[in-house]
């Protein structure tokens, strides 16, 4: 997997045309409350976001298993090789700050605001006998630098639309810059689960013939039967947090990032990859199938299975 060359092209941003979009042309009509406009968004996103993540895991190819960095892995990779994602948020918010700063900046501006001032210094030098300065001309010129050809509210929307779309291009540059390694991390991370699996297994299934039966290995009593009791499911959620990390990879190298959302991934075809990554997640392994691997707890079962009968290596 190649990365695309460093850097973010930032050419592109003034040339996206702007225009009244369908929200925009609300609030122009009859209403400019910024306040209002604001919690009206907050209240979509947070509606959005939780769509999303019902979406998420509805679309999981395994059970359990989501394309998201919401678990203890994900968060050594937002504090390590992603952690220019984190950065990327940051800068975002200020920049949204300015530019809700500006909004309402301009939307304060009023023509005449001139007016009284111009008056004031033309009286002055008609009573002092001088020549009398400009009056209408300097306020229509200070009307027209002052007051905003386009609405503010429009002007705001099409600079936070081009805002989004870079920080969704800087996310997924982020991850690209860093995919070799991520892919070592993970590495690192997926070998001892496998490997550590297979002797759990063993001693599970060795003892009672399972690896959920805690009545079982309460009746057998011995100490590395309870111990590999305990490890089992640890293992298990370690390998759903790596297959999380590989889906989530796998949408971000496909797809990139929702530019109305830049924290969020594109999940066109989303299923499709994420399958292909559920299916391929052990290198050198023929057999798996969905059907019988929809579970992180079936796939290291299947892992140990084979590995006793065949001694195939991961």
């Amino acid at each position: 997997m190649s990365t695309q060359e460093t850097g973010i092209d930032s050419s592109n941003w003034d040339t996206n045309p702007g225009g009244f979009g369908p929200s925009e042309a609300s609030e122009i009509i009859g209403n400019t409350d910024a306040h209002a406009h604001r919690e009206r968004q907050t209240r979509a996103r947070e509606e959005s976001d939780r769509r999303a993540a019902e979406h998420d895991r509805e679309r999981a190819s395994g059970i359990g298993v989501s394309p998201t960095l919401d678990h203890e892995l994900g968060k050594r990779l937002t504090e390590g090789p992603l952690k220019a994602i984190k950065r990327n948020a940051a800068a975002a918010k200020k920049v949204q700050h300015r530019l809700d700063e500006e909004r309402e900046e301009l939307l304060n501006l009023a023509a005449g605001q001139r007016d009284g001032e111009l008056l004031a210094v033309a009286w002055e030098a008609a009573d002092a006998k001088a020549k009398v300065p400009s009056i209408m001309v300097a306020a229509q010129e200070f009307d027209r630098t002052a007051i905003p050809t386009s609405h503010p509210i429009a002007r705001h929307g099409q600079f936070e639309e081009r805002m989004r779309g870079h920080w969704a291009d800087a996310n997924r540059e982020a991850v690209l810059t860093v995919w070799d390694e991520l892919e070592q991390v993970l590495g690192e991370e997926s070998t001892p689960i496998l490997d550590e699996s297979v002797h759990t297994y063993r001693t599970l299934v060795d003892a009672t013939g399972e690896v959920d039966n805690a009545d079982a290995v309460i009746e057998n009593g011995h100490p590395h039967v309870l111990e590999a009791f305990k490890t089992w499911p640890k293992l298990v959620e370690r390998w759903r947090q790596v297959q999380c990390v590989r889906q989530w990879l796998e949408l971000v190298e496909n797809n990139g990032f929702d530019d109305k959302y830049p924290e969020r991934l594109i999940r066109t075809d989303a299923q499709a990859l994420e399958q292909d990554v559920w299916r391929s997640q052990f290198v050198g392994q023929y057999g798996v199938e969905i059907a019988h691997v929809d579970t992180p707890d079936a796939a290291l079962q299947w892992y140990a299975d084979n590995k006793i009968e065949t001694g195939a290596h991961a």
